[in-house]
């Protein structure tokens, strides 16, 4: 149907009606009711891809990690093999492009022949020094709230007595080819591929519904997908200024430089604390600290003089934010991706 106003002042495919105003009002109210729908209906498809291939990621990875269990099992000499720190680095890169970006490609595949989805923006940002004083202005911001929050949830775990786990590998960067495996590893795969997927293939067909509710639903999305209390907090925090990122400098390259640096600091304080000690380790946490956040307050400060238009779109929907939000989440693929990361994540809580 097509909703462009004629020009006798009404919707495309719709005569004059011959009973006055009323009618035209109830022909828009109706006209209104079947975008609703068509809108929900759209959403809905968006969360069920969405959900669809985190499902696939939590199975693929559990599947191969058994996988590797059973050959370890049978052929212990491959266990040793494993766990050693080369190895065990090359292999969290295969698992991230075979578990995360696998199915949420063919989600994007089928997003784009449903025309719910278009090309991801891999150009440049609009604004080359925009995005640059974003990027120095948003990377202490994130890296001193991981402290902040490191610590506030370490105080409230003792408080009430529980332990918050991550089912993460714990990484040993002692040697130079060690680090650089860490940097690819750790930095470079998650910083391109996780950005592709959170801030490109689910970000940006929910801008159509307004870029607020596409940079929060995101978020969450980015923030579950971790599966554990000890990275959810930060992670939200993260996804956020990283999907306002993408959005206001039109470009996913902000993001993957964001995402990379502040990655590439947790590299660089594991590989310091393992060759050096822990006195240099947080020797360099502070002097990291201390530089980001000065180069920050001046990007801030010269942000500030630029007054940058950095409004975000309310979207062209006729759909409020709480139908948004039930188109997404209720769908059998949402619920069951839900109730399994649910799991998971209580999973790593030790009481």
């Amino acid at each position: 149907m097509n909703n462009n106003f004629n020009q006798m002042g009404q919707f495309g495919g719709w005569t004059p009606s011959p009973y006055g105003y009323g009618s035209g009002m109830y022909n828009e109210q109706y006209l209104r009711y079947l975008r609703k729908k068509q809108e929900s209906k759209n959403v809905k498809k968006i969360g069920i891809w969405c959900g669809l291939a985190v499902i696939s990621y939590i199975v693929v990875s559990y599947a191969i990690s058994l996988m590797i269990v059973l050959i370890s099992w049978i052929f212990p000499s491959i266990s040793k093999i494993y766990n050693e720190t080369m190895p065990s680095l090359a292999f969290d890169v295969a698992l991230t492009f075979m578990a995360i970006g696998a199915p949420f490609f063919l989600s994007h595949l089928m997003l784009k022949k449903g025309k719910l989805s278009t090309d991801l923006p891999f150009g440049k940002p609009k604004s080359a020094r925009q995005a640059t004083y974003l990027v120095m202005m948003f990377l202490p911001i994130m890296i001193v709230g991981a402290i902040a929050i490191n610590y506030i949830s370490a105080f409230f775990q003792s408080l009430i007595g529980i332990e918050f786990t991550a089912a993460v590998n714990e990484i040993k960067l002692v040697g130079v080819k060690e680090t650089l495996l860490g940097i690819v590893s750790v930095a470079i795969v998650p910083a391109f591929l996780e950005e592709i997927v959170i801030r490109g293939i689910i970000l940006q067909p929910l801008r159509k519904y307004g870029d607020k509710f596409a940079i929060v639903t995101s978020a969450l999305v980015f923030a579950c997908m971790h599966g554990n209390m000890v990275q959810i907090p930060y992670t939200v925090i993260g996804g956020l200024l990283m999907g306002y990122l993408a959005v206001v400098t039109g470009s996913l390259w902000p993001s993957i430089i964001l995402h990379f640096f502040n990655n590439f600091y947790s590299v660089i304080v594991i590989a310091t604390s393992d060759n050096f000690g822990d006195t240099v380790s947080i020797a360099t946490v502070l002097a990291m600290v201390v530089i980001f956040t000065v180069f920050g307050v001046i990007a801030a400060i010269r942000y500030n003089k630029m007054n940058y238009k950095t409004e975000l779109s309310d979207g062209d929907t006729v759909l409020i934010t709480k139908e948004k939000v039930v188109a997404f989440i209720v769908n059998p693929a949402v619920i069951i991706a839900i109730v399994i990361l649910a799991i998971v994540t209580l999973s790593n809580i030790k009481i």
